[in-house]
């Protein structure tokens, strides 16, 4: 008779504590009917960057498909990379947070390499060129608990406590829409720097808007 092999655990369940009445934890089915709530309040989420491919109103059934989906994800992949912000370990949804590779191709940019590496080329003795593992991440906060700082402390928690420690990235990537303005703040006050803005389709709005992309080394 043969033994089921023993998964191991999930990393990064949590729960986090970024400050008082802020915590991290993962998503749950039974977040569904306050996700649903929250994304219907007004339609500021689905208007940021994250919300790209979101739709306003938010349909109770994608909702469900989300919370659904982020169960699977971490019960296969052994690890979270996207966390709800509570006020308290099991309170309600706040907001939310997600870190995970980023695809240099996929997002139109250069590879990046480290600055140097002490392992020369076999043949030339010239320093290699090593790419860094960069990341992105992406957040949004419910319109009920916006200006209160709390994105500003989950997004420095999450870059300094989780990005490098737990997740193993070296540079971060970040995007927000250049009128924006509270979001490109957020990320500036935890020591990003914009390198660039770029013109982005975005299909929803049938119009062109201005993307800012910010980075920040570990």
């Amino acid at each position: 008779m043969t033994s089921t092999p023993t998964l191991p655990p999930i990393r990064n369940m949590g729960p986090y504590k970024v400050a008082e009445a802020i915590y991290l934890s993962p998503f749950s089915p039974s977040d569904t009917t306050e996700l649903h709530r929250i994304l219907n309040i007004t339609s500021a989420v689905s208007l940021g960057l994250y919300g790209e491919n979101m739709t306003f109103p938010f349909p109770l059934e994608n909702a469900q498909a989300f919370t659904q989906w982020h169960l699977q994800r971490r019960t296969e992949r052994r690890i979270v990379d996207c966390w709800a912000i509570r006020s308290s370990p099991e309170g309600p949804v706040i907001g939310l947070i997600g870190v995970n590779d980023f695809g240099h191709v996929e997002d139109g940019m250069d590879i990046c390499y480290k600055a140097s590496s002490t392992d020369p080329t076999e043949h030339t003795g010239e320093e290699a060129q090593v790419p860094m593992r960069c990341g992105k991440f992406g957040y949004w906060l419910s319109p009920e608990v916006t200006g209160q700082g709390i994105m500003t402390r989950v997004l420095d928690y999450v870059l300094r406590q989780l990005a490098r420690q737990a997740i193993g990235l070296e540079r971060v990537h970040g995007k927000a829409w250049e009128d924006n303005v509270a979001s490109c703040r957020v990320m500036e006050r935890v020591g990003m720097k914009r390198e660039k803005s770029f013109p982005w389709y975005v299909p929803k709005f049938e119009e062109t808007k201005m993307c800012a992309h910010y980075v920040l080394d570990l």
